[in-house]
């Protein structure tokens, strides 16, 4: 297949280089197309005043590369439309951090994955909880490539991409795939006030805490109990157990 990576953890993010030479590994075309510089939570935005520069890098395993000035979804749009037309799948990941509950929606990872699927290209994005040990990453990133290989010719929700996450447990606590719903956590953090040296206030986020208490059979519920979790996000409402046998193929 014709692949293309974005991201929004920026072009030097290991996750990314993983998912590339994973990618690659299994035979596929791979081109890259990431954010120069971090760019988590900024969801679906993407530049429309300034121009957009696309810088030539080099990645084991992708047969371009490009650290792109701008957004995630700004990486989607320039890679769909203009470096790698040919692109039939796009992956946005792997994401330092859970995307699942409200986090889906300033997520840079699954914006990009939606613009993608709004374009009518097959779209995943893939993230990995915090803590998540790397030979769990490894393992269940190509086990998401082998998913994405599967999926065409399927008929799939319309423009929807593919939301999974990797649960923070060893490989050996590694529990099943499971197709699930979003749930209604919300983030719970909060503000550090300061006083910077000239007096002005300045605010600085603090830690998500986690909820320990998510709604049974979603995916936070999911992930808390060492699922990998697999959510259809597109412009209607999903029934995602209706997908489940998706999973049961790979």
């Amino acid at each position: 297949m014709n692949i293309l990576l974005v991201n929004d953890d920026g072009f030097d993010s290991g996750y990314l280089r993983m998912l590339c030479r994973a990618a690659a590994a299994r035979g596929h075309r791979v081109r890259v197309c990431a954010p120069a510089l971090q760019q988590s939570a900024k969801g679906h935005s993407f530049t429309i005043t300034e121009p957009v520069i696309a810088a030539r890098k080099e990645m084991e395993g992708a047969e371009e590369a490009w650290a792109i000035s701008g957004t995630p979804v700004d990486c989607a749009r320039v890679g769909i439309m203009e470096l790698f037309r040919e692109a039939e799948l796009v992956i946005s990941g792997i994401n330092y951090g859970p995307n699942a509950a409200c986090a889906v929606f300033p997520s840079g990872t699954v914006g990009a994955a939606r613009e993608a699927a709004m374009h009518g290209k097959l779209a995943i994005a893939l993230s990995a909880d915090y803590d998540a040990p790397e030979e769990t990453v490894k393992l269940v990133t190509g086990w998401a490539i082998a998913l994405a290989e599967s999926l065409p010719g399927k008929e799939l929700p319309e423009k929807a991409l593919l939301n999974i996450n990797i649960p923070a447990v060893p490989v050996t606590g590694l529990k099943s795939p499971v197709m699930c719903p979003q749930s209604n956590v919300i983030y719970n953090d909060a503000y550090v006030r300061e006083t910077t040296p000239r007096g002005d206030l300045c605010f600085w986020l603090g830690h998500e805490v986690k909820d320990a208490n998510p709604p049974e059979g979603t995916d936070t519920w999911y992930l808390q109990r060492g699922h990998i979790t697999c959510t259809f996000i597109g412009m209607e409402p999903v029934d995602q157990k209706k997908w489940q046998p998706l999973l049961s193929d790979i």
